[in-house]
């Protein structure tokens, strides 16, 4: 467990090493991509932990939607980590740099998806003037995550990774 701790936040430069010691006979590619999905799976689980969370809060409660809102946005940014680590083989953690890289990657709207979840919810964290509409707010944000993490999870089992 060590080891993949140490390694989920793996730069591009260090997976570059990794795949550097593959070339000079010190690791298998196979070591590697098996750490590197290791680390993705954890990460995906991690995001739909927080989705099942966020959907076992009462969406009808003024007090449980900002949670439902922020649980939901974490869900897809997990997802959307654990995504960009198996295809570019280095994490990205970067908030505002996460939706360009989805984009690259899926080739849709969800880094727009991410991006607007992302400023709600900020919204709902660091204001403390709620939407008009939190209601309605907390209830698409549990569509969009499911959809997204949907996505993400199709995009890595057609790219091999057992989930």
């Amino acid at each position: 467990m060590q080891i993949l701790d140490d390694l989920q936040r793996l730069t591009s430069s260090q997976g570059a090493l990794l795949y550097r010691l593959v070339d000079l006979g010190y690791l298998t590619k196979g070591q590697v991509d098996e750490l590197i999905n290791q680390l993705v799976g954890d990460r995906l689980a991690k995001a739909e932990r927080y989705l099942t969370f966020a959907q076992q809060l009462d969406a009808n409660a003024r007090l449980d939607q900002p949670h439902i809102i922020s649980r939901c946005y974490y869900a897809m940014y997990h997802a959307t980590r654990a995504l960009v680590l198996q295809v570019r083989r280095a994490d990205l953690d970067d908030h505002d740099r996460l939706p360009a890289a989805l984009d690259q990657i899926v080739g849709s709207n969800y880094g727009d998806i991410l991006a607007r979840w992302r400023g709600m919810r900020n919204q709902v964290e660091y204001s403390p003037y709620a939407p008009v509409d939190l209601a309605d707010q907390a209830a698409t944000a549990l569509i969009d995550a499911r959809s997204l993490l949907t996505a993400c999870g199709g995009f890595l089992q057609n790219r091999g990774v057992e989930l």
